[in-house]
């Protein structure tokens, strides 16, 4: 019979864990929403665009969906809002989309403009370069496993690891 206490250590330190990460994802997700409202631009709007550029300057509104883990139903609504916005465009799509989303002149200025935001570089300055590739590592190798429990194939996600290969965990 395993010993019950050892157990009930190893689920607080994986609830510590999950703690720790969900309350850091959060803080510095506000401290970045607080200096993205210079562009007048949410993290999400943000990672849309981001989504849309990696793909050349257009996408699809499943394909930004599936990599940002989201539901279509609130991209499809944020590309509204988007686009209202003049961030992008949505256009008769080709092959089996029937929507594509090309980014805009205004957006591609927002994107850029917040890329070097200084929320970014006060919080990740307290990590030296090494900490910061492990962490990198070390967060690759988590998103990995949990893409893995999802049954969601890394190469569906056309995101590049520090390695620079696509679906890769580098661990």
């Amino acid at each position: 019979m395993p010993d019950e206490s050892h157990d009930d250590a190893a689920l607080d330190e994986y609830f510590l864990l999950w703690v720790l990460m969900a309350q850091t994802k959060d803080a510095v997700q506000k401290a970045r929403e607080k200096e993205f409202a210079r562009w007048d631009i949410s993290n999400d709007r943000r990672a849309v665009l981001h989504v849309i550029e990696i793909h050349g300057g257009r996408s699809t509104p499943v394909g930004i969906a599936r990599e940002l883990f989201r539901e279509l139903h609130s991209v499809t609504e944020m590309l509204k809002r988007m686009e209202k916005d003049g961030l992008l465009m949505r256009s008769k799509g080709t092959g089996r989309s029937k929507v594509e989303v090309i980014m805009t002149e205004k957006g591609l200025d927002v994107l850029v403009r917040s890329r070097h935001n200084l929320a970014d570089q006060r919080i990740f300055s307290v990590l030296n370069k090494g900490e910061r590739e492990r962490l990198t590592l070390y967060l690759w190798k988590l998103r990995s496993r949990v893409l893995q429990d999802l049954g969601i194939p890394e190469w569906q996600l056309d995101l590049q690891n520090p390695n620079g290969r696509s679906g890769d965990s580098g661990a």
